[in-house]
This record gives C-alpha cells, structure tokens and sequence, in this order.
C-alpha cells in the first residue's frame, strides 16, 4: 500500500469535506446557524468516514492480492503429512 499516496487523496477529499462544512454553516441564516447546518456537516463527514474507510481497506485488500500472488513464482502446495510415518489406506 502506497501510504502517501493514499494520504494525498485522502487529503483533498477531506479538504472538499470542509468546504462543504464551512459553505454549509455559512449559508445557515442568522439565529439558527446550528439547526439549519449541523445535519449538513455531520452528512458531509460522515460520507468522508465512509469513503476513508472504504478507500483504505480497498488499498489493503488489493497490497494483499499482490503479496499473495506472484506469476513469477510458483504457489507452494503442501499436502498433509502422514500418520505415524506411513500412508494410511482405508478399506
């Protein structure tokens, strides 16, 4: 996973989350600046958490898929080992 790369674009989708916070807050008419911004800044947050959340797990995932699998290199197969030192056959 490329941290600062994701942290970049984490950034700016922040940074559009406060905008959207602060325009919010901004255009709430006087005396009621809390009742008619809050449920917009707390949307605009909470789709940032969401997005975050989502776009770092998907980075995991994807770091992981990578490790786990090499063109390069064969998988490793293990089978079981026997019992007691000889094959076991059933009847």
């Amino acid at each position: 996973m490329d941290r600062q790369k994701l942290k970049r674009e984490l950034t700016g989708q922040f940074e559009h989350a406060l905008d959207q916070a602060m325009e919010a807050v901004e255009k709430a008419p006087d005396g009621r600046w809390i009742a008619a911004s809050e449920w917009q800044v707390r949307e605009a947050f909470h789709r940032l958490m969401a997005e975050s959340f989502q776009r770092i797990l998907q980075e995991r995932l994807d770091a992981a898929d990578q490790a786990s699998f090499s063109p390069s290199v064969p998988p490793v197969v293990q089978q079981g080992a026997a019992r007691g030192g000889r094959a076991q056959r059933r009847r």
